[in-house]
């Protein structure tokens, strides 16, 4: 029960014995923290900003969780998106910089950006250590599954592939996760050539469509599902992959891309750690394992500055969100999987890549400073 003290606070206490007092004590404690915290945004507007044009993963994202989230904070605010794309989220990752902390403000931004921090390869305004994270939608769950297609006007199996030289390849950023790979794949023998400058997937994907680029990763279940003529009439073939390759497991059935799979229809396809393995060395490859195991891409994060209880109040909504039934079935209708990651486990993993041996970390320093030299080219 609740009794009122002469100073007129609230003090919560049990009915039968002092270990229920203190039971009850911590079940209300929260309660009432909520509470007083819910005026820190109760009627105010809490403002959503992706470092990414309309129309992307992230933005759906962001879109999502303006309609969940207020479900979850207390207060209930409003939440407003806005989009700030620009430099692979280094744009929105400054501009947070400047915007107030006291839980009115969102920003998302590139996981990359956090291992460049860690590496020393960040532009020295940006200390990732300073963020206060909320975690990632997309962040935890099993090893993703990643296939390389080309456009049939220009090759019919991987043999062309090989024997082709300088096939582009097209991505949004060198900082995003997938722009990182690109940079590896253009400092190995791999005949690409990389370039960037797409405001974000659904452009890269549309790039692709129109034959602005030979060669794609942008090649999954979900593509599959958005382009079934890139499938149905022969206009992509599958090259290679990479992650976990198990159709039935990690790819819906029913699917052109998994069903050809299944089917053989590639016979060339399979993993390129395997098939492909000397055209990088093995420091190479220890680098790009580092580069995959840090799943996902779209980091959210707070500015610097914002108070733990706030923080804290934050988190718990946004990890609440993208766990509830509401947010997911939305998420899945839109073809976008969720594997919520907290934040304190975002910037934990981050660290793995301190586990490479200094010829691994030095091929991964190696592309963050290739990654800021990239410039768009077709």
């Amino acid at each position: 029960m609740k009794t009122e003290s002469r100073n007129g606070t609230i003090t919560c206490i049990g009915k039968l014995s002092w270990g229920l007092a203190l039971g009850g004590i911590l079940m209300c404690g929260p309660a009432l923290a909520d509470s007083k915290l819910a005026d820190n945004w109760k009627d105010k507007t809490v403002t959503i900003s992706v470092g990414y044009k309309a129309g992307g993963g992230a933005d759906i994202m962001a879109r999502l969780l303006a309609v969940h989230l207020p479900k979850f904070l207390p207060g209930a605010p409003r939440i407003a998106v806005q989009n700030r794309p620009g430099g692979g989220t280094l744009t929105n990752a400054r501009d947070m910089l400047r915007r107030p902390s006291d839980g009115t403000y969102i920003g998302q931004f590139a996981q990359s950006l956090m291992v460049a921090g860690v590496l020393g390869q960040a532009p020295k305004w940006f200390d990732w250590k300073k963020y206060g994270y909320l975690g990632m939608v997309d962040g935890a769950g099993e090893e993703t599954f990643y296939a390389v297609c080309g456009r049939t006007d220009k090759m019919k199996n991987l043999k062309d592939f090989l024997a082709g030289k300088g096939w582009r390849w097209g991505e949004i950023s060198p900082e995003t996760g997938a722009g990182k790979d690109l940079v590896w794949f253009s400092m190995t023998k791999f005949p690409i050539r990389a370039f960037f400058g797409y405001g974000g997937s659904a452009e890269v994907a549309a790039a692709f469509e129109r034959g602005e680029m030979d060669v794609t990763s942008r090649c999954n279940e979900t593509t599959a599902k958005r382009y079934p003529h890139w499938f149905n009439e022969n206009k992509v073939v599958p090259l290679f992959g990479w992650g976990q390759l198990n159709p039935d497991k990690h790819i819906p059935p029913d699917n052109a891309l998994s069903n050809g799979i299944r089917q053989g229809k590639w016979p060339w396809f399979g993993d390129m750690h395997k098939t492909l393995r000397h055209l990088a060395t093995d420091d190479q490859w220890a680098a790009l394992d580092a580069i995959l195991a840090l799943q996902g891409t779209h980091v959210w994060a707070l500015p610097p500055g914002v108070s733990a209880p706030v923080t804290k109040v934050l988190q718990a909504a946004f990890l609440d969100t993208a766990r509830s039934p509401a947010f997911i079935a939305d998420m899945t209708k839109r073809d976008r999987k969720v594997a919520p990651l907290s934040g304190a486990e975002t910037m934990k993993r981050v660290q793995t890549v301190q586990d490479l041996s200094p010829a691994g970390k030095a091929v991964l320093v190696d592309v963050f400073k290739k990654s800021k030299k990239k410039k768009k080219k077709k």
